[in-house]
């Protein structure tokens, strides 16, 4: 059936550009939360309960407009940081109350980290000359530990996914420089990189830890990824090469072939293959290089990786035997690459090409897979990602911009639950999963009453999903409840 239109409440700008879902509460294993953002305002809303919803104003705007918006530790905290990194703020939903942090070093996650298990706040910030990381207690955000770096300009900060360790990196200009801390902030090693071969490190480009913990991953400039082993104090254990000529000692090299009508397939290419390489304008005097990708899937046991000088190259790496598994050349650049959550052995790939297409690569299958998405949209801006289902159901993959989304299902689609209400006629055949169960993952009880399905045709704007209006009956008995927070008021019920 269709979902009813209600206009946005009045303060809400419908170019939102923030979208965040909240983590899931220790009860759930799927948040239902979730927050849109501008520069003035942030909302709330709560799938579960859409008579709630909390509103945050920045008040007279003197710090700047809101430039990003993250949730906390729970559900019930929302972290804002404000223009020209003035303050970052702590807002609590359930007291209505706020914590002020000057001076966070960037507007992004880059500048702070909760650690998993506890949700200590690490933050990076710079109020003078020097960067210093403070960590800041649960709940109350009190300053637990200030840490002054030894930083030229430190470039972000990260948890271990088992709150061991805490990995601060510099600017590539001062070449590898990681600080690793110990939870409690105590510095307990500085890795500068290593020469092999008479390979000098040219400084960190991106860094991710591998889902168990055991390695740290850092992607250098100089086309390497270099693996530390928290097992041996952080030394380098592995050394992942991206060669100008690729030649595989186990495995084939997979290259997109586009046909005069826009066909697109896998062949496999003869080795040794030299990729193609980013083009060097003229009048730029630092050529694209570097390892700016590093995607492990959720076993630990694949990591992805591209590099800057080959922006169409996809390599996997079999972390179990330490060596490439495949490597995919696409036709068009690399702008996305992503792991599914629950299936470890499916890797979404997405191109900047003009046409509506993503790529699939199964670990347990030879050839990855091309797959058109029909489109009416602009498809420069349109992003892929997994969507987010529990491993006994099939994969499904959202395509889709700030107006509209498609749903596709690589390997078919489940089959469709269906509800019979014999007191309600015309409905017992007709209704499907409701939105409830699709966003939450619980099954709905049936109570007679419609369910709201999910369009089929979702780049339909007539039946594009919608919240209730929060606002819409404000001052009658039966209006919906709605908190709001600014910075000159505490939490407030409006009836």
């Amino acid at each position: 059936m269709e979902v009813p239109q209600h206009p946005d409440p009045p303060d809400h700008d419908p170019k939102s550009q923030i979208l965040r879902w909240a983590p899931p509460s220790s009860q759930e294993s799927i948040s239902s939360r979730f927050l849109l953002g501008d520069g003035n305002n942030v909302h709330v809303y709560d799938i579960r309960d859409t008579k709630w919803c909390a509103h945050i104003n920045n008040g007279s705007g003197g710090a700047g407009k809101i430039m990003n918006a993250e949730f906390g530790r729970t559900e019930d905290e929302v972290l804002l940081f404000s223009d020209f990194s003035a303050r970052f703020t702590v807002w609590s939903l359930t007291t209505g109350r706020s914590v002020e942090i000057k001076d966070p070093k960037f507007a992004s996650t880059r500048s702070f980290g909760l650690r998993p298990g506890n949700g200590v706040l690490a933050l990076l910030s710079r109020p003078g000359p020097q960067d210093i990381l403070t960590l800041h207690a649960p709940s109350s955000h009190a300053v637990i530990k200030t840490v002054q770096l030894q930083t030229a300009d430190a470039q972000g900060l990260k948890w271990s996914p088992d709150g061991r360790w805490l990995a601060v990196w510099d600017a590539p200009s001062v070449g590898f420089k990681i600080h690793i801390f110990t939870a409690d902030g105590h510095l307990y090693r500085e890795w500068n990189g290593e020469v092999v071969e008479g390979i000098v490190g040219l400084g960190v480009k991106s860094l991710e830890w591998s889902p168990r913990g055991d390695f740290l991953a850092i992607g250098g400039f100089d086309r390497r990824v270099t693996l530390l082993s928290t097992r041996t104090q952080f030394s380098a254990a592995v050394f992942l090469d991206h060669t100008p000529t690729i030649q595989l000692a186990v495995g084939d090299v997979w290259q997109e072939q586009v046909s005069a009508t826009s066909e697109r397939r896998y062949t496999i290419a003869a080795q040794p293959v030299s990729p193609p390489k980013a083009p060097s304008p003229a009048n730029d005097g630092s050529p694209k290089s570097g390892i700016s990708i590093i995607v492990f899937n959720a076993e630990g046991t694949f990591v992805a990786t591209r590099d800057d000088s080959t922006p169409t190259t996809v390599w996997l790496w079999n972390l179990t035997r330490l060596a490439p598994q495949t490597v995919l050349i696409q036709h068009s650049p690399i702008k996305h690459l992503s792991w599914h959550p629950t299936k470890p052995h499916l890797l979404l790939v997405q191109c900047t090409h003009d046409d509506s297409t993503v790529y699939v690569w199964d670990s347990l299958k030879a050839a990855p897979e091309a797959l058109s998405i029909p489109s009416d949209r602009p498809v420069h801006r349109l992003e892929a990602r997994w969507l987010s289902t529990t491993s006994d159901k099939k994969p499904c993959i959202v395509l889709g911009d700030a107006t509209g989304y498609v749903l596709a299902w690589p390997e078919g689609r489940d089959a469709i639950l269906r509800f019979e209400h014999p007191s309600t006629p015309g409905v017992g055949d007709e209704s499907e999963d409701s939105l409830y169960e699709i966003l939450t993952g619980k099954k709905s009880v049936p109570d007679g009453s419609d369910t709201v399905a999910l369009a089929d045709d979702a780049w339909d704007e007539d039946e594009s999903l919608s919240l209730d209006d929060t606002f819409h009956g404000r001052g009658n008995a039966g209006s919906k409840e709605r908190h709001d927070l600014s910075t000159t008021s505490s939490l407030a019920e409006c009836f």
